[in-house]
Order: structure tokens, then C-alpha cells, then sequence
């Protein structure tokens, strides 16, 4: 139980990487703030991790607005008193569409909620709570797409590769107040998201579904794809002691 008497905050924590995080820091010990814009699936979590001892406070929010982002970490604090761990985890639209073919209000969707929502809930935490406590450790999570350039995806591409920078850039600014700054890459993950991706993509080129799965997996490190317990574990060692002299890296979690 290395996560006692700390308090998470994790955006996208309905579904995927983010509710898996969530649970994973709720397993530790630590209490959970669980934030995403469906309701239903944050209590249905909310009731699991509270079945198991810790606290979880479920704040509906939509990462792109910022005044939702202050009434997240507004309540946070009231309900917990601090923040220790911040998990950006909320993920942008699914859509595929050629740069050729891009609305501006596509693009801007995804930046608002992939890039712009980490720089919000990053600001909103360090100033409420971890800077004037010199402490805190704060995962953002990025993706493959963030590393190497997706095909129809330029504008999930270009959000996770700004949270790359983004996320060593603050690391530099907070390390002398204490605070940790680092990022996940999880390369082939086993979510709903991706599921549905592929069923698109498969159509797209007539192929079948397993035929799209298994041409996928063969480009990752480890020719499969992760779950999302193995991306929760490691986001939860970077936010432990374990970790403590550990900051502006990226992790890949089963790279492609």
C-alpha cells in the first residue's frame, strides 16, 4: 500500500487507461477525485474503490473548459484538502479524417481536450495545492500517435506529441519546488477506444477485424497488445516514492 494518506485527482477516469489508473492508485491506498463528463461510469467506479476502503469523489468535467477545471480542484480541496497526484488521462474524440479534409473545429476539439486540458488541470493543481506544499507528482499520458505520426490522425498526433513537451518543459519549471513531472507512452492498448478504431479501420479497407488486430500488434515492441493494468501499473510507480528522483522522462509501456 504505498499510496496512504494521498489524494489523486485522475481526468478520464469513465473508462480505459484512466479508470484503470484510477483503481490502481484506489488499490494503494490512495483516495481518488475522479473526473470525466459521464457521470454513470465515474460512480459506478466511485463504488467499487469505495468498497475497498479508500474515498472517491466523482466531479463531472469537461477537461477543454477551464472554468470546469477550477470547480474540479475547488472541490477536490474541499472534499480532500490537497492534491498529490495529478493523472492526466482524458482522451480527445476518435475521429479519423485526412489533414486535407480537417474542419478547424475537429482540430480544435482535439487540442482543447488532449493538450489544452492537461495545461489546465496541471495549472490548476500546481497553484491550489502542490507548489505552496513543495510536493507532488503529476503522470500525463500521451500515446504512440505522440511518437510517431498516425495516418488519419494528425490531429490526435499532434495533441500527445505537445503533451510529450509539454510535460518535460513543466518538469524543469516545479523540480526545485519538489514536484514531479512525467509521461506515459502507451504503445498497443487493449481499450473500447482502440477496439472501435480498428472495427473503422477494417471496414475502411475491407478487411477483417482480426486482420486488422493482429497487423497491429505485430509493429509493437512485444507483437501484442498491453492492457490497461499494465499502462495503470507503471503510472503508478511514478507517483511513489519509489520514484522520487524520477522526473521529466517518458515511459513507453509496451513501445511501438
Amino acid at each position: 500500500m504505498r499510496l496512504i494518506d494521498r489524494v489523486a485527482v485522475v481526468t478520464g477516469a469513465g473508462s480505459g487507461i484512466g479508470r484503470a489508473v484510477a483503481s490502481a492508485l484506489a488499490a494503494e491506498g490512495a483516495d481518488v477525485v475522479l473526473a470525466g463528463r459521464r457521470e454513470e461510469p465515474l460512480e459506478i467506479l466511485a463504488e467499487e474503490i469505495r468498497s475497498g476502503g479508500p474515498r472517491a469523489v466523482v466531479v463531472t468535467t469537461d477537461v477543454s473548459v477551464e472554468a470546469q477545471v477550477k470547480a474540479l480542484f475547488v472541490r477536490a480541496l474541499e472534499e480532500c484538502g490537497r492534491v498529490d497526484v495529478l493523472i492526466n488521462a482524458a482522451a480527445g474524440p476518435g475521429d479519423e479524417v485526412n489533414v486535407a479534409n480537417m474542419e478547424l473545429d475537429t482540430w480544435q476539439a482535439m487540442l482543447d481536450t488532449v493538450l489544452t486540458g492537461t495545461m489546465l488541470c496541471t495549472r490548476e493543481c500546481l497553484t491550489r495545492s502542490m507548489l505552496s506544499r513543495r510536493a507532488g507528482a503529476i503522470v500525463n499520458i500521451s500515446s504512440g500517435a505522440g511518437r510517431h505520426g498516425l495516418s488519419g490522425k494528425s490531429h490526435l498526433s499532434a495533441a500527445k506529441a505537445g503533451v510529450l513537451q509539454f510535460s518535460e518543459a513543466v518538469a524543469r519549471e516545479v523540480g526545485p519546488q519538489g514536484i514531479r513531472v512525467n509521461c506515459i507512452v502507451p504503445g498497443v492498448v487493449s481499450t473500447e477506444r482502440v477496439e472501435e478504431y480498428y472495427h473503422r479501420i477494417a471496414a475502411a479497407r475491407g478487411l477483417n477485424y482480426d486482420r486488422i488486430v493482429e497487423e497491429i500488434s505485430r509493429g509493437a515492441a512485444q507483437s501484442r497488445h498491453v492492457s490497461t493494468a499494465e499502462v495503470a501499473q507503471a503510472v503508478v510507480f511514478l507517483t511513489t516514492d519509489q520514484a522520487s528522483g524520477i522526473t521529466a522522462q517518458t515511459l513507453e509501456v509496451g513501445g511501438v
